[in-house]
């Protein structure tokens, strides 16, 4: 086993088997899934057992509630020696872990993240996230690398030098994260390609004139005065995410639909 997959998950049903569907679909096939569950109250559960005999799969329940435990809970119980962390409203093309494995095989980094593309119709999300991925990230990269937890790798010794996430740490612990391990001196790298595509679903929630603005704001903080900063300052849960949000009856539906039938194009190609 080369990769551990780590998902944490808390009330995900509508979105754990796009993703996991999208694993199934890998090219690169030597790799395990570890869901590690905040004890959901909805059928996340079901929905991830549905792919036992599809894919290396574990599925435990985490005994502690936070996106930071879970997933070192995750890294914890992994097999390979190199870590991949995805959200759980993600949907990796096919060639994804291709990709990587290819870059890191060459590169020998310790840490890497992708752009991140919407998954959305609406041109005004398309330009929120170029300017963040281009903007910000790029610029960024040299001297202040970061991560969204929407994709990260990290070599597994490396990641558990450091100390993993900072269970304490609410919001931006996977910038912290990227920037402790580029402090200790480990190798990172931002990639364009394969970018990772994630659902809108908070920017729905939160709205997107208040999601900028406040991330905004968050930024200038963590350059100025460290992530300690953002804890409680900031609004930003984890799991809650309820009927109020329209893409689950609409855009999600449709996505969904799109994934398969990308996933069904590219099967075609390469068989």
């Amino acid at each position: 086993m080369k990769y551990s997959v780590v998902i944490p998950t808390l009330n995900e049903e509508k979105y754990i088997g796009i993703l996991l569907q999208s694993l199934v679909e890998q090219r690169f096939k030597d790799f395990e899934v570890i869901v590690v569950d905040a004890v959901s109250e909805d059928k996340t559960k079901q929905a991830v057992k549905e792919f036992d005999s599809k894919l290396a799969l574990t599925f435990t329940e985490s005994p502690k509630r936070g996106v930071s435990f879970q997933r070192n809970y995750g890294a914890k119980l992994a097999k390979a020696p190199h870590l991949i962390f995805f959200d759980a409203d993600v949907a990796p093309e096919p060639e994804f872990i291709s990709k990587i494995d290819l870059y890191i095989e060459k590169e020998k980094v310790d840490v890497l993240s992708s752009w991140n593309v919407p998954i959305s119709d609406k041109l005004v999300d398309e330009f929120l996230y170029w300017a963040f991925n281009q903007l910000y990230l790029e610029t960024v990269k040299d001297r202040f690398p970061a991560a969204v937890g929407t994709f990260i790798y990290a070599n597994k010794s490396s990641f558990n030098a450091v100390g993993g996430f900072q269970e304490e740490v609410k919001l931006a612990e996977d910038f912290d994260l990227v920037g402790r391990m580029f402090k200790a001196g480990y190798k990172y790298a931002l990639l364009k390609d394969p970018k990772i595509k994630f659902s809108v679903r908070r920017l729905e929630k939160e709205g997107r004139v208040q999601f900028v603005w406040k991330n905004i704001r968050a930024a200038f903080d963590y350059h100025l005065r460290g992530v300690g900063s953002l804890q409680g300052k900031y609004k930003h849960e984890f799991g809650k995410f309820d009927a109020l949000v329209t893409e689950k009856s609409s855009r999600l539906k449709k996505y969904s639909k799109k994934v398969l039938s990308m996933i069904k194009k590219s099967g075609q190609t390469h068989g």
